[in-house]
């Protein structure tokens, strides 16, 4: 086979003219003709080579042309609603078929933009949130793991519900998680083949979307095989050049068995539902619905008894109630199937977490290589359920000291390393897996006579020798009463209170801070919310709830009510300059409480509504009389700081959190949680922050994942270009004795001695502009027909920071030059630094409410004179910030991660827009958050508990950095922009027309 290797995507994306070459066949002479090759998926078996001929692919394109006939039940076509300019999005890899029909077919045949990478990056959860946030996606075409997420998504999903729909294909989808999907976003379910593509999928009903119906022409019949059982197969009609596909590929063939099976609706018998393959047990299809499976296979051939594997989508998440529940779904799978009963409960284990199913490229499992996976595990797992273990112990239920002993008798048969860990070490950490758990569970019942009370799930919730043997000695109390009629003793009640006041203790150890959290330095983040309130309350009412509502926040997430400390030197793993995050022991917990602080200005500030009128500009008022002016804490530092500022008819409440501890993802997460709990104080009971993952505070996670998914090298192996995202310079090169600053090898910034710099003497004041919503639309005409900038799509994100950025360095450019009289070199350049969430790129792993700093500064540069010349546009300017922001990859962020963790010094922290003398900026660009994300309840605020405007704190910055800060769109659409200025910059600006043009100035200081 002849390899051709793709030329590199600035080569294709070059706007330089390239020789034509035009295709001249016509569809005749073309039809039989290779488009392409794919292969099966290896499912079955051996994956098999699949061409796709244009006579196939032109079926596609012929979907349109399926006509009203009787029997298509009055349902249009799958394409029915495509229309030409619908954005699409598919999570499917070019690899697939689906890939190459979401990405390359549907776009050519039906007129739509495709939306593709970003590079390097697998489709999350994370990467779908950004997408609907920053691209408009109309049409979403997911494997169906991710639409089953996106439905346990809920924050997630609700940002989806400006698109059309979601077409879900690849495999089944959970009818409860897809279901929860289509109640917000229409969820287009469609089946095809490798080998026929799409044939005849109608759109049924939004409430039938889980079945599926075929156009009469499609040539589908489904043979009954059993009650309820139906196996699919297509004959060829006299339509199957345009609308038969699998035809195409199977010409010698008139009739073709698919292999897969359905059941037919109860009460609609032209709707059918995906059963599973007919060479799989059905048994299969049935438990993979339950919305905590990710796959299962059967297995046992020539056993006496058939086993199930299970893979779960958290292979560590095994509690009670969920292995109940799927203990039900097994039962309820029995019943379906050809043979009753074929799986007992004891025969049911669990896949190994590091040992994932293997899968296809779409996401079904490889049964014959995952069963070669699983071959050792299988003959263990038989092995384990041999009669012949039994245990010679007895264990006295009513000793703890008994308990413990006898478990650790026991447990080191299984998992020899239970001998020298500690009590509170975790089984499965030690090695224990599920089949360890069920011969460890065979012993205990028979040496504490608890039978078949004590069941696996008992291990899982309990993995360690501490809380398993209080739940022994809890469930044996409690077994006993059962059978004599008598209430548990007060004993077995303080039993149960231990073990919660374990966790709480366990909650509130302090913790070092981890590599990643080391890209901020210690400094608040200062957020300013403006709250309307409802008529007629009082201001000691708003301020008691938010008060209890931020201590009942300290109790869910301790840490919050923590300092900031320098870490001890003394400690093993110490670094110079870590810090680490000390919390109040649970005897003083109370101690964070009350730490809200009350501020009546009602007096002093104009009322809400004036606030209002004026936009809440900054020149209302100064920073500091909302909140303290000390926005570099000495240690110990407080996590949060707050205080609720009153005016007549609203509210000012301000918060400062410690930037090293959280980054912007994380600040906006304690607030909304703070906000829910104020809500579950006013009588609100769905307000309970189930939302929030209990480990978003665990600042071990990054190195865990990291290390889990196997990124950790040395750094000689790391990119070079990984220091360029970091506040942190390369080893120095230059000798010890020079008196000259250290210079970043590649963007030409000192580094700086100190953090944070002293205070200018001639600090700047804080200036908004705004952008309406009609400039705005100006603005975007203008880029979208600039013949500069190549066809690519450029996101008002894009086009707004490559405006704010050129006005503000052009300002000071001219002042430098037409005031100051300096001169620059032709190598000057302007460095724009672009704080970016690595969440995306780090591990869908990594908890989407995790709260510790996850950025990265995507630094780019340009000439200084090119960038504030006329003859340089904007969307030119755009086009190559989009450029720089396609280097964040995985690879990178965790090369990154590697440099961070192998610093010398946490403490040596220098960024291109520290000081005021240069040209250099930094932008925090909040564009897209919507401030309706937080509720604090409508008991006692107005705009349904929204804030209706936040503002971040920039005057503390003004006489140390040059800081841009694009706020949160408008209701009306309009954009506000935030910076410091002096007033010569501020008259530049004035008389730069292409400023103008775009923005007028809203205020400045007071």
């Amino acid at each position: 086979m002849k390899l051709l290797e793709l030329p590199l995507l600035d080569d294709l994306l070059s706007d330089k003219p390239t020789e034509p070459f035009p295709y001249t066949k016509t569809f005749e002479e073309a039809k039989d003709e290779p488009f392409c090759y794919l292969h099966t998926s290896g499912t079955t078996g051996v994956p098999k080579p699949i061409p796709w001929s244009h006579g196939l692919i032109g079926t596609m394109d012929a979907v349109r042309l399926l006509p009203p006939v009787e029997g298509d039940h009055g349902l249009l076509p799958w394409t029915s609603d495509w229309k030409a300019g619908d954005k699409i999005y598919s999570s499917f890899p070019m690899s697939h078929g689906a890939g190459i029909i979401m990405d390359i077919l549907m776009p050519a045949l039906f007129d739509l933009q495709c939306v593709l990478g970003p590079v390097g990056v697998l489709p999350n959860i994370n990467l779908v949130e950004s997408l609907a946030e920053n691209m408009d996606i109309d049409i979403w075409s997911m494997v169906p793991s991710l639409v089953d997420e996106l439905g346990e998504t809920p924050e997630v999903l609700a940002k989806l519900q400006k698109s059309k729909f979601i077409c879900a294909s690849g495999g089944p989808v959970s009818p409860t998680s897809a279901g929860k999907v289509n109640d917000v976003l229409r969820v287009l379910n469609l089946t095809g083949t490798t080998e026929g593509l799409f044939i005849g999928n109608l759109v049924v009903p939004r409430e039938d979307w889980y079945w599926f119906c075929f156009h009469p022409y499609s040539g589908f019949e489904f043979k009954q095989v059993e009650e309820g059982t139906y196996e699919h197969w297509v004959h060829r009609n006299k339509h199957w050049p345009l609308f038969q596909g699998i035809f195409q590929t199977f010409p010698e063939k008139d009739s073709i068995n698919f292999k897969d099976l359905y059941r037919r609706h109860p009460s609609k018998p032209h709707l059918w539902a995906f059963k599973g393959r007919s060479d799989d047990l059905v048994t299969e299809a049935s438990i993979t619905t339950h919305p905590a499976i990710m796959g299962c296979l059967i297995f046992g051939t020539g056993k006496p008894q058939a086993g199930l594997l299970i893979e779960l989508k958290d292979g560590y998440e095994k509690t009670d109630e969920l292995l109940d529940s799927i203990w039900d779904a097994v039962k309820q799978a029995n019943s379906q199937s050809r043979h009753k009963d074929q799986l007992l409960r004891d025969f049911v284990t669990f896949s190994e977490p590091d040992k994932p199913f293997v899968r296809t490229d779409k996401g079904t499992i490889k049964r014959p290589a995952t069963l070669a996976l699983y071959e050792g595990y299988i003959d263990r797992f038989y092995g384990s359920r041999s009669d012949e273990t039994t245990s010679s112990i007895s264990i006295d239920t009513t000793s703890a000291d008994a308990i413990q002993n006898g478990l650790k008798t026991i447990l080191s048969s299984v998992l020899p390393e239970i001998d020298q860990a500690a009590q509170i070490a975790n089984f499965f950490d030690l090695g224990l897996d599920s089949l360890g758990v069920f011969s460890v569970v065979k012993s205990i019942r028979a040496a504490t006579g608890l039978d078949e009370h004590l069941a696996p799930r008992h291990i899982y919730a309990n993995p360690s020798l501490a809380s398993l043997s209080i739940a022994i000695k809890r469930l044996a109390a409690t077994v006993k009463a059962e059978m004599t009629k008598e209430a548990t003793t007060e004993e077995d009640e303080v039993v149960v209170r231990i073990a919660q006041e374990a966790a709480q203790h366990k909650a509130r150890l302090s913790f070092p801070l981890n590599a990643l959290d080391y890209v901020n330095p210690n400094h608040g983040m200062g957020l300013m919310f403006y709250f309307s309130l409802q008529d007629g309350v009082a201001f000691q009412d708003v301020f008691d709830n938010l008060q209890q509502g931020l201590n009942r926040t300290f109790d869910m997430i301790p840490a919050l009510g923590g300092k900031m400390m320098k870490r001890s030197e003394q400690e093993i793993g110490y670094i110079k300059n870590d810090l680490c995050v000390t919390i109040p022991p649970i005897s003083m917990a109370a101690t964070a409480h009350n730490r809200l602080i009350y501020k009546d200005l009602s007096d002093i500030l104009p009322a809400f509504d004036d606030l209002r009128d004026a936009a809440f500009a900054t020149s209302l008022f100064s920073d500091s009389l909302v909140l303290r002016d000390d926005p570099f804490p000495v240690f110990p530092a407080d996590i949060f700081v707050g205080q609720v500022n009153f005016v007549k008819g609203g509210c000012i409440i301000a918060a400062d959190l410690n930037h090293c501890c959280l980054d912007g993802v994380g600040a906006v997460i304690a607030i909304k949680a703070w906000a829910e709990n104020c809500r579950y104080l006013q009588g609100d009971a769905s307000a309970t922050c189930q939302w929030y993952d209990p480990e978003s505070f665990n600042h071990s996670l990054p190195e865990i994942i990291h290390k889990q998914e196997g990124w950790p090298s040395s750094m000689d192996e790391v990119d070079p270009a990984a220091w360029d995202v970091l506040p942190f310079f390369p080893p120095s090169q230059q000798v010890k004795a020079t008196t000259q600053p250290e210079i970043h090898p590649r963007y030409g910034f000192p580094l700086h001695n100190v953090w944070p710099l002293p205070r200018a003497e001639r600090c700047m004041t804080t200036t908004m502009f705004l952008i309406t919503p009609e400039r705005l639309a100006k603005m975007k005409e203008s880029v979208a027909s600039d013949k500069s900038v190549p066809g690519v799509y450029l996101s008002m994100s894009d086009i707004i920071q490559a405006f704010f950025w050129r006005a503000a360095t052009r300002a000071r450019y001219r002042v430098a030059k037409e005031i100051r009289k300096q001169t620059f070199n032709s190598e000057a350049k302007s460095i724009l630094e672009l704080p970016t969430d690595g969440r995306p790129y780090f591990s869908s792993l990594l908890p989407s409410t995790y709260m510790g700093s996850v950025l990265v500064m995507n630094r780019f540069s340009m000439d200084l004179e090119a960038m504030c010349s006329p003859d340089t546009s904007i969307g030119r300017i755009a086009w190559l910030l989009r450029q720089s922001n396609a280097r964040i990859t995985p690879p990178l962020i965790h090369d990154a991660f590697t440099i961070l963790q192998n610093l010398p010094d946490h403490g040596r922290f220098s960024t291109a827009n520290m000081g005021l003398e240069h040209m250099n900026s930094m932008i925090s660009n909040m564009l897209l958050f919507q401030t309706s994300e937080i509720c604090f309840g409508d008991k006692f605020f107005a705009n349904s508990g929204s804030p209706e405007s936040m503002r971040p704190q920039v005057e503390r910055g003004n006489g140390r950095f040059r800081f841009l800060i694009i706020l949160p769109m408008r209701k009306d659409g309009g954009v506000e922009l935030m910076l410091g200025t002096h007033p010569e910059e501020l008259a530049m600006l004035a008389r730069d027309e292409e400023f103008i043009k775009y923005a007028e100035l809203m205020g400045t200081e007071a």
